[in-house]
């Protein structure tokens, strides 16, 4: 048995039209943040700020993890520069609500370099870094982020 469609183009055209439309209808009901409704642009902006906060957030949180990990270490200069110059690459710029952790892990990571290098004790480092880990952990989680909340559980570990 054979089908010819060469005779009936638009049969065609409406069936890949229609499976079309439920592929993208699927895709959005997928992919719609509200659920039951499209976003309207300040709620779209609202989400990508909160998306780009909880981004960054997570940076700095593994920044400060990579601080701990130096600090529980041995004294180890040139570690410290490279991971403090990256750190000052990241807090250089970013979300204005999240200015006051960044300088806070600006300052544990200038403190960390300056015990790797002798210039400084491990106690106030480590309480510099403490301080830093202490606020970013306070940081509040907007509530309009949804699904896309992950924690970065940033433990610190004291070595004797």
């Amino acid at each position: 048995m054979e089908l010819d469609l060469s005779r009936h183009p638009w049969l065609l055209i409406s069936l890949f039209v229609f499976l079309l439309l439920a592929i993208l209808g699927w895709l959005g009901y997928v992919y719609l943040p509200a659920g039951d409704r499209a976003l309207t642009r300040s709620e779209w902006l609202v989400l990508k700020a909160n998306h780009t906060y909880l981004k960054e957030l997570g940076k700095l949180q593994l920044a400060a993890e990579t601080l701990t990990g130096l600090l529980n270490g041995q004294p180890d200069p040139v570690r410290a520069q490279l991971a403090v110059e990256s750190i000052q690459r990241l807090t250089s710029e970013g979300q204005p609500a999240l200015l006051y952790p960044r300088e806070k892990l600006a300052l544990a990571a200038q403190s960390v370099k300056d015990w790797a290098v002798g210039a400084l004790d491990r106690e106030t480092a480590l309480q510099a870094l403490a301080i830093a880990i202490q606020v970013l952990s306070r940081q509040p989680i907007p509530s309009s982020a949804g699904g896309l909340i992950m924690l970065v559980f940033l433990p610190l570990v004291y070595r004797q």
